[in-house]
């Protein structure tokens, strides 16, 4: 006779079972698949917005967002609702250069938690993509939204039984991140000038081209730490980083492998650090 409990396991240990079948019939249906971004605010996917136009016609997109960056402008724009309109709009705006959905999980900008009720929400969402891979922030990282917003897209992942058949990523987030253990280093110079317009289209949290100016700068100083510059020249002077989940299962694909090679390159590297 099977007890209750024994029904409930078997139940939960079947689930990366049918997810991953789900992802399969999907590979073969010929549909995109799918990649989620998920951050706390607008304008955090920039540390990753070269990545996502090399994707954009391989892959179907979606960003997930914690909060609508409401406290970006100050108390009054909070209380009277004006910076969340604006960061919506714009976020909105820089989401459509990539073709990518954007979902709104609507916690409070710098009161963000990982919540039953939001990371039931996320895990909702998972349930209904199924997406191939997860890119989301560095778990530890400056600004304690960006760690919640980490916290609650692996716990979602948790909560539909994901682990086990998930890519999950993490971004280095420009100055924020702390302690980053990078795995792969995607060379975006060739999509540089988009990647710039992307920054652009936050005009709110862009004051004289600052953020624009800031994240730029990161990006070819990374170059610089993983050796591009030095192998390739000048031009090769823009790229992204990302970390790997330590419980990503050996021998499955990759997605940042499968992505346009650079020119002068034949594939993207593992960092060299």
């Amino acid at each position: 006779m099977t007890t209750r409990k024994e029904s409930s396991e078997s139940r939960c240990a079947k689930k990366p079972l049918i997810l991953l079948m789900a992802l399969a019939m999907a590979f073969v249906a010929g549909a995109k698949e799918r990649v989620l971004f998920f951050v706390a605010h607008p304008d955090d996917t920039l540390a990753c917005a070269g990545t996502m136009f090399l994707m954009k016609d391989m892959f179907e997109l979606h960003v997930g967002l914690l909060t609508h960056g409401e406290l970006g402008l100050g108390m009054k724009g909070f209380r009277d609702g004006t910076t969340k309109a604006t960061r919506t709009k714009e976020e909105e705006a820089a989401a459509a250069m990539v073709g990518a959905t954007v979902h709104w999980f609507d916690e409070i900008d710098g009161d963000a938690y990982p919540n039953r009720e939001v990371c039931h929400k996320v895990a909702d969402l998972l349930r209904k993509l199924k997406p191939r891979a997860i890119i989301a922030m560095w778990p530890l990282d400056h600004h304690l939204d960006h760690a919640m917003s980490s916290a609650c897209i692996m716990k979602a992942i948790g909560l539909v039984g994901m682990r086990e058949v998930i890519e999950l990523y993490f971004m280095e987030q420009s100055y924020d991140s702390r302690t980053f253990i990078p795995a792969y280093t995607v060379d975006v110079a060739d999509v540089r000038e988009q990647k710039r317009a992307f920054i652009r289209k936050h005009v709110c949290q862009n004051k004289g081209d600052r953020m624009c100016a800031l994240e730029m700068a990161d990006a070819e100083m990374r170059a610089q730490r993983c050796g591009t510059y030095n192998v390739l020249g000048p031009s090769r002077n823009c790229v992204e980083r990302f970390a790997q989940w330590d419980g990503k299962p050996q021998g499955s694909r990759c997605i940042f492998n499968e992505l346009p090679p650079p020119k002068g390159w034949k594939q993207n590297w593992p960092d060299k650090q």
